[in-house]
């Protein structure tokens, strides 16, 4: 039995509330005291392979969780960045809800949003699954249990990716950067073990 655990990095240090996506900005303050909690939680439990994105905050909340896993090998993926917003990235999502409100739930949410020079829930979904397949093919030929790192929406899509969700489920998860989510899997290496 091997494990994935996930869980996504927390705030960083911006004054207004963004879209963020692929912008390259340092954890706050919270953001790092969210991974600590995650560390915590997590330092009794095995950890042999990290991944995370090439994006700061991925990297710096990783390094916080795996401060106390000494043998464990880190990966940089850039599949598992978070969505590209496109023109919308850096914009204040208040006043994007406030001047365009039947537009917000579709640009910050919906699978199939046209979103000018960024990226929607399905493209970022052709990376992280491109990802995921890799990420089994791996799995199967290295023993060992996986922590990944994620993104808000990359992290929505591993999880349609491991439980098989809808399009509709997909987006509407969302994941506190204080909890991780554990999945077992068990690729039958060995047939002829009992």
């Amino acid at each position: 039995m091997q494990k994935i655990i996930l869980f996504r990095a927390g705030e960083v240090k911006t004054k207004e509330h963004i879209f963020l996506g692929w912008l390259n900005l340092p954890l706050s303050d919270k953001g790092i005291k969210n991974a600590r909690i995650i560390a915590k939680n997590l330092s009794k439990q095995r950890i042999d392979f990290a991944f995370c994105s090439d994006q700061l905050r991925g990297k710096q909340a990783l390094l916080e969780v795996v401060k106390t896993h000494k043998t464990v090998k880190i990966i940089i993926d850039h599949r598992l960045r978070e969505r590209n917003y496109g023109i919308f990235s850096g914009h204040e999502k208040k006043l994007f809800k406030d001047f365009f409100p039947e537009k917000y739930a579709e640009v910050h949410r919906s699978y199939y949003a046209n979103i000018p020079n960024g990226e929607n829930l399905h493209d970022v979904s052709k990376r992280v699954f491109s990802f995921m397949n890799d990420l089994i093919a791996f799995m199967q030929s290295n023993d060992g249990n996986v922590l990944i790192c994620a993104h808000n929406n990359s992290l929505r899509l591993i999880r349609e990716f491991l439980e098989e969700l809808s399009v509709n489920e997909t987006e509407l998860l969302h994941s506190d950067p204080s909890v991780f989510k554990e999945y077992n899997l068990n690729f039958n290496k060995n047939s002829s073990e009992k």
